[in-house]
């Protein structure tokens, strides 16, 4: 049986794994789009890290580092859902999804009133699952230079 441990982000040991994490991802999805993200401040997000983020959510199995989650301040109301990501041998498990749902949680408790992501069109699997949690297709809440990109909110 598999064991699934989605946990708050706060020792210096998991707040690295949540950095390793996020940093395959980048390497991921750049490979993903043949495009660098720096346009996202990753420098600064990665020199400074995590400030920029509100809550990190980490996710174990087995007691594995598998996925990570951020929830990122946009205003008192609003959050946006950051660099969710599963590393290959984690996934199968729904691993992602528990994580949405959790930060979605997260932010209700928080207190914010809508939470904002960005994606790519062409992950299909990720689109899936933020279809399948109600979030719609919304305006760019931010300056984007990938043609591909999805935005979706969803008011909590």
């Amino acid at each position: 049986m598999q064991n699934i441990q989605i946990i708050k982000a706060k020792t210096p040991e998991d707040i690295s794994m949540v950095r390793s994490i996020f940093l395959d991802y980048i390497n991921f999805i750049e490979g993903y789009l043949d495009h660098s993200l720096d346009f996202q401040n990753t420098t600064e997000e990665f020199s400074n890290f995590p400030s920029v983020y509100k809550t990190l959510l980490l996710a174990k199995l087995n007691n594995n580092p598998v996925a990570a989650c951020a929830l990122k301040q946009l205003s008192d109301n609003a959050c946006e859902l950051k660099r969710l990501y599963c590393r290959p041998f984690g996934r199968g498990h729904k691993i992602g999804e528990s994580l949405v749902i959790r930060a979605i949680e997260d932010a209700k408790k928080i207190g914010y009133k809508k939470m904002y992501l960005d994606t790519n069109k062409g992950l299909k699997h990720a689109n899936s699952i933020y279809e399948d949690l109600k979030f719609k297709d919304t305006d760019s809440y931010y300056a984007n230079p990938m043609a591909d990109t999805r935005y979706m909110s969803l008011t909590l």
